[in-house]
């Protein structure tokens, strides 16, 4: 059973992987309303006072005042009733605007690495007071490796369709730069790129085959910006459906693995939490 420091780490881990989990709004499919209800009480919850990561943020005032301002600005702008990147509609459904997908990982990327810091500022705590959990290690670990992963899946998508409308304009204007291919290059295909990097420079994981499909991912980036040549002279077609297609292919594999140690672990959260208010009721 998780112990009272390791049950602090879930708790920093799960609006994590809450923040984390709204780049899924990318994905152009039905969303359920429950679970954006969900997300959004766990982001809005987990920085009050009496939360674990509140609690961080309370007591180191500077580095916390400004982490709390920015995942309340994403809360406002990602879940908030002003948003423009999803709309709850009236007949109860989640309606996301598939234009503002940069947008979405922008305001993800950079903020779920802030509380991922916190995290394991928690983990070595742990290790240094000899209350480490090894579940909690595991899990910690196999998130590390897939929450790389599924962000550059995530965006190498767009990334391939903002590349492929680069490639349209420049053709229709004889390779010759126009408004329109710089406003691509600048506010996505630049961004985008930018963010992978981002990510894969941030990446605690050793192992080499999470990081050798990152670099991989950096080459294809490499390419698109003439700074690499295309093996074997293959289409940019062929380039980007391989990738994707490892990227697709390690998340399934590692997905199962990752379900199984979260699942046990909040089973435990659940129990301490239910052993409390018997505790408190008595």
């Amino acid at each position: 059973m998780l112990n009272s420091t390791n049950q602090y780490i879930f708790n920093i881990y799960h609006y994590l992987l809450n923040l984390r989990d709204t780049m899924e709004y990318a994905i152009d499919r039905e969303h359920s309303k429950e679970l954006y209800d969900q997300r959004l009480s766990v982001l809005t919850k987990g920085i009050e006072e009496g939360s674990a990561l509140g609690n961080f943020l309370n007591n180191n005032k500077e580095q916390g005042d400004k982490i709390r301002e920015k995942l309340q600005e994403f809360i406002n702008d990602i879940y908030g009733k002003d948003s423009t990147v999803i709309k709850i509609t009236e007949d109860g459904k989640v309606r996301v605007d598939h234009t503002q997908h940069v947008k979405l990982f922008d305001e993800v990327v950079g903020l779920q690495e802030s509380v991922r810091d916190i995290l394991y500022g928690y983990m070595n705590f742990a290790r240094s007071k000899n209350e480490t959990d090894e579940d909690m290690v595991k899990l910690v670990a196999l998130d590390e490796r897939m929450t790389r992963v599924i962000l550059a899946m995530l965006i190498m998508r767009d990334f391939e369709k903002s590349f492929g409308e680069f490639q349209k304009v420049m053709g229709e204007s004889n390779g010759q730069p126009t408004p329109q291919s710089n406003f691509i290059v600048q506010n996505e295909i630049s961004k985008m790129a930018n963010m992978m990097r981002f990510s894969r420079g941030h990446a605690r994981c050793t192992d080499n085959e999470t990081l050798d499909l990152l670099d991989d991912v950096n080459k294809v980036i490499e390419m698109t910006e003439g700074r690499r040549d295309r093996r074997d002279n293959k289409s940019f077609q062929d380039i980007f459906n391989d990738i994707n297609r490892r990227l697709n292919d390690y998340v399934a594999k590692i997905e199962p693995e990752w379900k199984k140690c979260y699942e046990d672990l909040f089973k435990q959260m659940v129990e301490i939490s239910k052993a409390r208010e018997e505790a408190k009721a008595a």
